[in-house]
């Protein structure tokens, strides 16, 4: 729905439980935004950048009319009827107003009588049990009604010098006030709405559309939604109207997103409450319950209910037109910005009537969490009795987290500080507050882990030279260490030596060892082939290197010589 509105548009665990014995009685809301509709009027008026916007009060006034509250809807109809015609206190009637030529010298043109304010005027009377033809003195609106509807095709259509500005909705309109006031040109009208159903189910905002869309994906379904309104409000159960109800809601559920909202039409992007709270408020009055409970959760979890920790500078009970528009109104309100307060104003009037079928709570406020934990530790706090949609705010401390209702318990999880101590998580609705408690036990102190000792290598015993026997020779390794002795021995010789052409560090012998606490151990090693022939030769100096991951390397050097006999 086009948010516009003037003359010529017509605008619209184990765990502790905690019932909510601190909660008083959940708040209804559709009290809560009439309550907040109330508070945007001023004696009884919707007043705008242009002083009193009738088309809005009429919004208001249906809304009210809608939710039970007849007596304020009452009072807008009073107050609106000093301003439907132009008179010296009022130059710009709603349903008549004097025109005048737009150059110089601004000649009065005539009298413009708007087909699409006549009809709603027209409508809202009839709706709060007034008779539109003589509830307002200065104009009988069914008159001026029949007066601006064609006597050959029903299609109703403005007389103003500015142009025709009547659409599907103000011929919707058109239909229900003419068939409640019996007019004899009430099947005309109807006959000229019906023509505005397309094969898929959903009414054509533009009377003078040529054709319907092939393809009727994204069709808003504001337009459809107030059509069936009007419909069911005729009170006309012909058949051809009772089967474009039932075609025009089929639609409207078949458009309707998984989680319950209707998205605008290209002009309008996106889901949003207008689009949703008027389908679902036709959906909930031709009986379609479970679609109407679905839309009508999702234009709740727009509503405005911050409690507790989460209250915020957006207006309680408003409805936001998306999600973007109430996160920003947390932060900022909307009494500063007149757009911004224009938009909110449209859409809760607007989607208000659908709160009728936001579904109730299963059962009580409550809310539980672990008896016990450990400090540090996370808890998961279990909520329950927050209806489909419905805003809370569930707290720890400075932590507050708002949550959005599903029908079913919630979960959220805290992390809990250092230290044994009893913490409270508090659940706030506008209806109350509960509380659960978890006693925090403190981790017992566990003492530093001793490190290991560093991995030791043996303590190698050699004489200045050792002898070789049989290509073998001997050596003493002693572990004098509290832990096992290990590592690999490697011996080479102690420097650069000529074996062929080449001169080079020739490796001895090589071993690995594990030696046990204290003990000691003799290794026998075997010469390699190269040291055999060097030790062939004479005496051979050589260097042992023992080494073990972890371990300091240990070096020795000493001398081999070939044991005689």
């Amino acid at each position: 729905m086009k948010l516009t509105s003037g003359l010529a548009v017509v605008a619209l665990a184990a765990a502790t439980l905690a019932p909510s014995a601190a909660a008083a009685a959940p708040v209804p809301p559709t009290q809560l935004v009439t309550d907040w509709i109330g508070t945007q009027l001023t004696d009884g008026v919707a007043l705008g950048s242009f002083g009193a916007d009738v088309g809005l009060s009429i919004d208001a006034g249906l809304a009210l009319d809608a939710t039970g509250r007849s007596a304020d809807a009452a009072r807008v109809a009073d107050a609106i009827a000093g301003r439907l015609v132009s008179s010296p206190t009022n130059p710009y009637g709603y349903v008549q107003s004097d025109e005048y030529d737009s150059d110089p010298p601004y000649d009065f043109t005539q009298i413009g009588h708007y087909v699409n304010a006549t009809a709603k005027a027209a409508a809202f009377t009839q709706r709060i049990g007034r008779d539109a033809a003589t509830a307002y003195a200065a104009v009988n609106l069914v008159d001026q009604l029949e007066d601006l509807t064609d006597d050959t095709t029903g299609v109703v259509g403005d007389d103003s010098s500015f142009g025709d500005y009547a659409n599907t909705i103000g011929q919707a309109f058109a239909a229900e006030a003419l068939t409640v006031a019996g007019s004899p040109e009430a099947s005309d009208a109807t006959a000229a709405l019906l023509a505005q159903q397309c094969p898929a189910g959903y009414f054509r905002f533009d009377l003078d559309a040529a054709a319907c869309a092939a393809d009727a994906t994204g069709v808003a379904p504001d337009t459809t939604g107030l059509a069936v309104l009007s419909l069911l409000e005729s009170g006309n159960t012909s058949p051809e109207v009772t089967a474009a109800i039932a075609e025009a809601t089929a639609w409207l559920e078949s458009v309707q997103r998984a989680d319950g909202s209707l998205e605008g039409d290209s002009s309008t992007p996106g889901a949003n409450s207008n689009s949703t709270g008027l389908a679902g408020w036709a959906l909930g009055r031709a009986g379609r319950q479970a679609s109407a409970a679905k839309a009508a959760a999702w234009v709740r979890s727009l509503q405005v209910a911050d409690a507790g920790a989460c209250a915020s500078r957006a207006p309680t009970g408003a409805i936001a037109y998306n999600a973007a528009d109430l996160t920003a109104a947390r932060v900022d309100g909307i009494a500063g910005n007149a757009t911004v307060r224009d938009t909110w104003r449209r859409a809760s009037f607007q989607a208000a009537p659908a709160l009728l079928w936001a579904p109730a709570a299963s059962t009580s406020l409550g809310v539980s969490a672990p008896v016990t934990a450990v400090e540090k530790s996370t808890v998961t706090v279990t909520v329950r009795g927050v209806a489909a949609g419905e805003q809370a705010c569930v707290s720890f401390g400075s932590d507050a987290r708002r949550v959005v209702g599903t029908g079913s318990d919630l979960a959220v999880a805290f992390t809990l500080p250092a230290g044994a101590a009893a913490h409270t998580f508090t659940v706030a609705t506008l209806g109350g507050t509960t509380t659960a408690t978890t006693s925090a036990t403190a981790v017992p102190a566990v003492p530093p882990a001793v490190p290991p000792a560093a991995p030791m290598v043996g303590d190698l015993d050699v004489s200045r030279t050792e002898k070789v026997r049989k290509n073998r020779f001997k050596v003493d390794l002693t572990c004098e260490s509290a832990q096992p002795c290990f590592g690999k021995l490697t011996v080479s010789t102690a420097g650069k030596v000529r074996l062929g052409k080449a001169k080079k560090v020739v490796t001895v012998a090589r071993r690995s060892y594990a030696i046990a606490p204290g003990a000691e151990k003799k290794l026998v090693l075997t010469l390699t082939k190269p040291a055999r022939k060097l030790l062939a030769r004479g005496t051979v100096k050589v260097k042992a290197v023992q080494t073990a991951s972890g371990a300091r390397r240990a070096v020795t050097t000493f001398r081999l010589k070939a044991a005689k006999g």
